[in-house]
């Protein structure tokens, strides 16, 4: 499996990768990006989805 860097969200964390279970339930389906620090900021890998804005960062 190939490394993918990863995304910074505007707050300037590095995000984590978002996994789903994949069809049949065999391995992983990768969907997205999650802020690290915790602010709730996702961006989905089907366009973006941000539920918390990073200005909640401190």
């Amino acid at each position: 499996m190939a490394r993918i860097k990863a995304n910074v969200c505007t707050c300037g964390c590095k995000m984590k990768r978002l996994y789903t279970r994949a069809e049949g339930g065999k391995g992983w389906d990768t969907i997205g990006w999650m802020c690290s620090c915790g602010c709730g900021c996702i961006t989905l890998d089907d366009g973006e989805l941000n539920q918390v804005g990073c200005e909640n960062c401190q």
